[in-house]
């Protein structure tokens, strides 16, 4: 009983996690989605997260990102999704008082920056994902064949039957994961999308850990 009810709770929530990625779509990081990169030359070393806080003040802490860049680190890019020329003057007059730089609006390199698509965001990660599978399922077939001829006190098992449920264990994991991702919003990010390569993997696991135990 307990069984069924895991199984229909598992499947509502992919079943709402596809309806609100057809809706909505996944929520990308903000590095995929349209933004402006805004390059700011403070002339010296400085703190990310200082010119972060003075951003996300001006912006009403929406996000935002700040890297270094140039060979000596003494340019920032900030990341955010959108910016006014108001706004902009207020980030760049803090900057220069905080830094002592006589920066104007007119020597920031502001770039538009268009939205990446969802498959080339994913594509990357698609083949450690088949790699990693597809050696995992080739051991594990291995240990079963193993098991099989060798476990003398182990009931018989039907070898196409237990890599076909490991198959579609291994297919509903990964769609929990990534419905997870869209009813929670959590941003779809290079760690998410690296957790979820790990994902695939774990019924596998589970599988071989099962058989040691018997």
């Amino acid at each position: 009983m307990n069984k069924k009810i895991t199984g229909i709770i598992i499947l509502a929530i992919i079943l709402i996690g596809i309806i609100i990625t057809a809706i909505f779509g996944l929520n990308f990081d903000l590095k995929y989605r349209e933004h402006k990169e805004i390059e700011i030359y403070i002339k010296q070393e400085f703190n990310n997260n200082d010119i972060k806080e003075i951003c996300m003040e001006v912006l009403d802490n929406k996000q935002v990102y700040v890297s270094k860049i140039e060979l000596y680190e003494d340019m920032a890019c900030v990341i955010v999704e959108d910016i006014s020329d108001e706004e902009l003057e207020k980030i760049n007059t803090k900057i220069n008082e905080k830094y002592g730089c006589d920066n104007k609006v007119e020597d920031l390199v502001v770039t538009q920056i268009p939205r990446e698509k969802g498959r080339d965001i994913i594509k990357p990660y698609i083949k450690p994902i088949i790699i990693s599978f597809v050696i995992i399922e080739l051991y594990v077939l291995g240990y079963l064949f193993m098991y099989k001829k060798y476990g003398k006190e182990v009931k018989e098992i039907s070898i196409p039957k237990c890599m076909l449920e490991l198959f579609a264990a291994t297919l509903i994991f990964g769609l929990l994961y990534f419905s997870i991702l869209a009813i929670t919003r959590l941003p779809v990010n290079s760690l998410t999308l690296s957790i979820g390569v790990l994902v695939f993997i774990i019924p596998s696991v589970l599988k071989l850990i099962k058989n040691e135990k018997q």
